[in-house]
């Protein structure tokens, strides 16, 4: 996947789960981009996808901790909210499911 049709994904899924939040995007060369989405003072996901290696990260930060997240460091796997410490094993999530994913637990 280009660094193009990523962003447009994740542009997508923002306007349908966190309308309302602040979004900062940083793009290198085309090949890595790194996003925030700022949903209060100390929660925010963080969403990271570089074209050249394949790596994605998508993670719901709250007070500095890992809430939840999905990640593809040498596998798919997932960070559970219950025990976000822990990697299972998954497919590679789309990046729609994983927003609403998080605004779920955001919400409770």
């Amino acid at each position: 996947m280009r660094t193009y049709e990523f962003k447009r994904l994740f542009l997508k899924a923002i306007q349908e789960h966190f309308p309302e939040s602040r979004v900062e995007i940083q793009e290198r060369r085309d090949t890595v981009l790194k996003a925030r989405i700022e949903i209060d003072e100390e929660t925010f996901i963080e969403i990271y996808f570089n074209a050249l290696t394949g790596k994605k990260s998508y993670a719901l930060i709250s007070r500095a901790d890992r809430v939840m997240g999905y990640d593809n460091y040498r596998f798919w796997h997932y960070h559970p909210p219950d025990r976000p410490g822990d990697h299972i094993p998954c497919e590679e999530p789309e990046i729609r499911g994983v927003l609403k994913e998080m605004k779920e637990t955001i919400i409770g």
